[in-house]
């Protein structure tokens, strides 16, 4: 029996954290949006505790921040730890290229290629979480057909701030363009085994957004962190 009672309430918990990381990552809930165990069990019907595991969980992910006796905020985007993420999800990704080609079946590639016309759709409907979903679909492959799922789990959690960039950037129709335009790229390049330009044309599209921040400032100025400010997000490794 307490086994049970220790299930249900994991998967309380879980429920709990996974919504709420998603209303996050998607942006219904904005940075700096301020919010409550009180507010969260009430929504959640559920008892304060999972709600403040969450928190916890959350807060180690960099997606909020906890301010003892205060509040709890959704944490602001931060393009210094942005940049960090996208170091580290650059490198994994380009490591993994030479054996998903190892290993991919022209299924696979069949695979990829529903996945770009879908995204075409959502860019012509103007969905960006389903578009940017599609897109995590793709780079996804790479790292299951090639035996590295655990590294593009932590990667995903781990990419909040870059992640909610992203989804910002397609704001910028331009981007969603050439968005696909790169998948469609990569694919040819994948199906002719063409490993040097494969990589050429993914070290392009995985670009930093440093040319984006400026727009983004300026068009979202309470989602960011100040850059005179310090970061308290700041990824260590070791």
């Amino acid at each position: 029996m307490e086994m049970i009672k220790k299930y249900r309430y994991r998967s309380v918990q879980n429920a709990v954290y996974l919504s709420l990381r998603k209303n996050i990552m998607n942006l219904s809930l904005a940075p700096g949006t301020a919010i409550s165990e009180k507010e969260m069990s009430l929504r959640y019907q559920v008892s304060r505790t999972p709600v403040r595991e969450t928190f916890i969980h959350l807060a180690k992910e960099g997606l909020v921040e906890v301010i003892p006796q205060k509040e709890t905020l959704v944490s602001l985007i931060d393009f210094v730890r942005v940049e960090q993420e996208w170091f580290f999800r650059t490198n994994l990704e380009m490591a993994v290229i030479e054996p998903f080609m190892g290993k991919s079946s022209k299924n696979h590639l069949s695979t990829l290629e529903e996945v770009i016309a879908m995204q075409q759709t959502a860019f012509e409907q103007n969905a960006c979480v389903d578009f940017l979903n599609y897109d995590d679909d793709f780079h996804r492959a790479f790292f299951e057909v090639a035996g590295q799922e655990l590294s593009w789990e932590v990667m995903e959690s781990m990419g909040g701030h870059y992640h909610r960039v992203r989804l910002l950037t397609l704001q910028i129709r331009d981007i969603a363009k050439d968005i696909i335009k790169q998948h469609k790229e990569l694919l040819i390049a994948l199906r002719k085994q063409d490993l040097n330009n494969t990589l050429a044309i993914l070290s392009l599209h995985l670009h930093k957004l440093t040319n984006e921040e400026k727009i983004l400032r300026n068009e979202f100025p309470t989602y960011f962190v100040p850059k005179d400010k310090k970061d308290i997000f700041d990824i260590d490794f070791r």
